[in-house]
């Protein structure tokens, strides 16, 4: 029995292992490929940190979810609805088998976005780090950009999510940290450091700060 057990968990083991998100440390690449090179950027060169496509076991789940449940139901109602008042539970089946569509669509969606962000051609959507401040490059092709100087506090919430609190502003820039392929410690701790440490942003843009981060990722690696 206790074989039994040790090789069952060892299999959980394998698999998680072999479906597990590998981080890597930003990249320090040219600006000018973030963008139409219609504008000079206000830094050359930028660490960016890519968002990475939903797992496709993720959007599987979705889809399979919303037709396993819509094909019970569907299944379920000829003998519910020739029961004696069975019409009546036509107000819960109709609107059950419309909630079934969501995650259908759901899923769907997320392969169309993951497509279009990941095609030849596409600006990259991701957040970068450079020596003038933080930018967030969103699916729908804009930028946030906010200046070192702007910046009031950084902050974690729920779900691995990263507040920057900006001066004179309302709105914070919020983004998720762990949907990124960068670890989502690493990438809190970068923006409060540099938010922080301002006689150290000169080495933003360099391979100083790259070096900084790379030291840091292997350091998370062996957690």
């Amino acid at each position: 029995m206790g074989h039994r057990a040790f090789g069952l968990l060892a299999l959980t083991a394998t698999a998680f292992g072999l479906f597990a998100v590998r981080r890597s440390p930003p990249t320090l690449i040219n600006a000018v490929t973030l963008g139409r090179a219609t504008a000079r950027p206000v830094d050359d060169w930028v660490h960016f940190c890519r968002e990475r496509p939903v797992r496709i076991w993720s959007v599987l789940w979705l889809i399979l979810m919303g037709l396993g449940t819509g094909v019970l139901l569907w299944l379920a109602m000829p003998g519910v609805l020739g029961a004696p008042g069975g019409l009546w539970w036509l107000f819960l089946f109709v609107p059950l088998l419309v909630l079934c569509l969501v995650p259908i669509g759901a899923g769907l969606l997320q392969l169309i976005l993951d497509g279009k962000n990941t095609s030849f051609g596409r600006i990259p959507v991701g957040l970068t780090l450079s020596r003038h401040g933080v930018g967030r490059y969103l699916v729908a092709g804009g930028v946030r950009w906010v200046p070192w100087e702007m910046i009031a506090g950084v902050e974690t919430q729920l779900h691995s999510r990263v507040s920057i609190k900006r001066i004179g502003k309302a709105e914070p820039l919020d983004f998720t940290a762990g949907v990124f392929e960068q670890d989502a410690v690493l990438l809190y701790c970068a923006v409060r450091f540099y938010a922080e440490h301002p006689e150290l942003r000169k080495e933003l843009s360099t391979i100083v700060a790259q070096r900084r981060f790379e030291s840091w990722d292997r350091a998370l690696s062996v957690r």
